[in-house]
């Protein structure tokens, strides 16, 4: 794998570096004619690149563009390929001849069902959606059919689910792959060229000192945990995003300064990202400021830091945060400020 990499003339090589940029840039993967093995080759050619640069937030976007681009591919597959497919991913899935049906609505009198012909064991279904779709209602237990330690879904469910397996499997790859970093630095100076001339580290992790509005010392445990994770290129999920957008909106940021931070993020795009953030500052259609969500609704996302400690009888992150500028300007750690060890 070494020698392909540094050598000059290696069809991997360049056609690695050419998808790596197609990545970076934005774009979609950039396809071309190459044996199914030399595919293998380049895919664990960006891994080693990537892994030698140590760039999490690049890892995060490899994972999430190739689980996005086997999406698509996943959506044209016969009943049996993605049975086949999810077996190959570790999951047991099993097609039912006879299809679970769920009452969706009634249309003239009669009644429109909705197929559920995947069944899922209760613990694969829990681990897979216990990270990035643990927020989304679509992936919760209570719009499932569960019976006897399956849980039923239908076509686009499971083939959402094995995306997110594909994501997870790129990102534990990234930890198991081995190699000898000193034989592959060529390949990653021209990593690191594409990286430059996109511009990838032009966001700035110093951003505590961006303006007197924003201070990380008084953040509250469970929006501190959200920026650090944003901040080290993990892809959020819609809620986790709307909790810090809304969070550093409400306390005064402006929306470039707020663009900042979400420029850490591995699916990133300005204009899209820009438009998300002046709508939650009512600076877009309906013209309404969003506040943050309540501390109980935090809870009920799973985006409360319940390891953490909080103050008592509190209902807002933003009341957590009035209160720990208080104790840091009164320079004391008792007192009225001072944060009550209560587990929340």
């Amino acid at each position: 794998m070494e020698y392909l990499l540094e050598s000059g003339s290696s069809t991997v090589r360049e056609n690695a570096l050419a998808i790596l940029e197609s990545i970076v840039s934005g774009e979609k993967i950039l396809e071309f004619e190459a044996s199914s093995e030399d595919y293998v080759l380049i895919y664990y050619s960006i891994l080693v690149g990537v892994k030698a640069i140590g760039d999490k937030k690049l890892m995060h976007r490899i994972a999430l563009t190739y689980s996005k681009r086997a999406r698509e591919k996943l959506d044209k597959e016969s009943v049996e390929n993605l049975i086949t497919i999810s077996k190959a991913l570790g999951l047991d899935v099993r097609f039912l001849s006879e299809s679970v049906k769920i009452p969706l609505k009634i249309v003239k009198s009669d009644v429109v069902f909705i197929e559920k012909p995947f069944a899922i064991p209760l613990k694969t279904y829990l681990k897979i959606v216990a990270g990035r779709l643990s927020q989304d209602p679509k992936y919760s237990l209570v719009n499932q059919v569960v019976s006897n330690g399956l849980v039923y879904v239908d076509r686009g469910v499971l083939i959402r689910i094995l995306e997110e397996r594909i994501y997870r499997f790129i990102m534990d790859s990234f930890e198991k792959i081995d190699f000898d970093t000193a034989k592959v630095t060529g390949f990653v100076n021209e990593i690191k060229r594409i990286l430059d001339k996109y511009g990838w580290y032009k966001a700035s992790v110093d951003l505590e000192f961006k303006t007197s509005y924003f201070v990380k010392d008084a953040l509250p445990p469970c929006i501190n945990r959200l920026i650090e994770r944003l901040l080290g290129g993990e892809n959020l999920s819609h809620h986790e995003r709307f909790a810090v957008a809304s969070f550093l909106v409400s306390i005064g940021l402006g929306v470039e300064q707020v663009l900042e931070f979400f420029k850490h993020t591995p699916d990133f795009k300005e204009k899209i990202a820009r438009y998300q953030i002046e709508h939650i500052a009512g600076l877009r259609g309906s013209r309404k400021k969003y506040l943050p969500y309540n501390c109980e609704t935090m809870k009920s996302l799973g985006l409360c830091s319940i390891a953490e400690y909080c103050y008592t009888n509190v209902k807002n992150p933003l009341s957590v945060y009035k209160l720990n500028l208080k104790r840091i300007k009164s320079g004391s750690g008792n007192g009225e400020g001072e944060v009550n060890k209560h587990s929340i």
